[in-house]
């Protein structure tokens, strides 16, 4: 009986530790992404006619319960970062974002909500860091 308490005991405090260990980047996951479906930020033209030809918009969900913020940046292909501001997701939840010239790169930070301990990069720093690549 004893072992048995022990064994369940283990186990359990084994379940908190992976709790406590979460990725909140691994509960962000593409839902879907496209090329060339209309964006009102966008206005590229060919002509006369609006063109959304280089438009690239991708869908990213919250797969986890927990509500997180998100920081996203979407290339551009002249190598610049489209940055956006950061975004709270509650479980299950989806946010958008595009590119207007995109390249089909992104890059995303996650974190528990109001979690002080994970800083999330500022735009300039992402611009700096992440230029050209």
């Amino acid at each position: 009986m004893k072992l048995k308490i022990l064994l369940l005991s283990v186990l359990a405090s084994g379940n908190l530790a992976q709790a406590q260990d979460q990725t909140y980047a691994d509960c962000l996951v593409k839902a879907s992404s496209s090329w060339g479906q209309p964006c009102s930020k966008c206005e590229n033209y060919k002509g006369f006619q609006r063109d959304y030809s280089e438009v690239y918009q991708v869908e990213l969900k919250n797969s986890c319960t927990e509500m997180m913020e998100v920081k996203l940046a979407m290339q551009e292909e002249n190598g610049n970062w489209r940055t956006f501001p950061v975004k709270a997701l509650q479980g299950g939840e989806t946010m958008y974002a595009y590119a207007c010239h995109g390249t089909g790169k992104y890059l995303f930070w996650a974190r528990r909500m109001n979690d002080t301990q994970i800083v999330l990069p500022t735009d300039g720093e992402i611009v700096s860091a992440y230029r050209g690549k």
